[in-house]
């Protein structure tokens, strides 16, 4: 099994960005423009990318406000079910704290998991300037381009 590990230090509370990973709002702000949250364990989540042509539903299978976010994927391309994606927020120095991600489980280390690897580091940062900054940029855009 692989799993993809990644770690960043943001500065804003672990508050700010617990509620930037389960929120809808929150993961508008970093990662994709279109999802459903959910703020309670057993609850499902959807996140949509290619214009709506692919999602992925995770289950919610640990949530400790301000400190983890343990989601299983139930939903979504074969290589991605039963993988398990886990945010471990700590308290850093003044205002920052750790965000530890790991993308957990994957059968194997070739296919979709290099490139997804690669996309979670993009998106650890896209998370920390969404925190530090309140500026929503998300990675995946899902609105169409209007046609001239």
């Amino acid at each position: 099994m692989a799993d993809s590990l990644h770690q960043v230090i943001i500065e804003a509370s672990p508050a700010t960005v617990y509620d930037a990973i389960t929120q809808n709002q929150g993961i508008k702000g970093w990662w994709t423009d279109t999802c459903e949250t959910t703020d309670h364990e057993g609850g499902h989540c959807t996140f949509w990318f290619d214009n709506r042509q692919t999602h992925f539903t995770m289950e919610a299978t640990r949530l400790l406000p301000n400190q983890r976010v343990f989601w299983q994927c139930i939903g979504g391309p074969e290589e991605w079910l039963a993988t398990e994606l886990w945010w471990e927020i700590t308290q850093g120095e003044g205002n920052t704290c750790v965000v530890d991600f790991k993308h957990m489980n994957w059968q194997r280390d070739d296919g979709l998991f290099p490139l997804c690897n690669s996309t979670w580091g993009s998106l650890m940062t896209q998370l920390k300037q969404f925190c530090e900054t309140g500026v929503a940029n998300p990675y995946f855009q899902n609105t169409a381009e209007p046609i001239n």
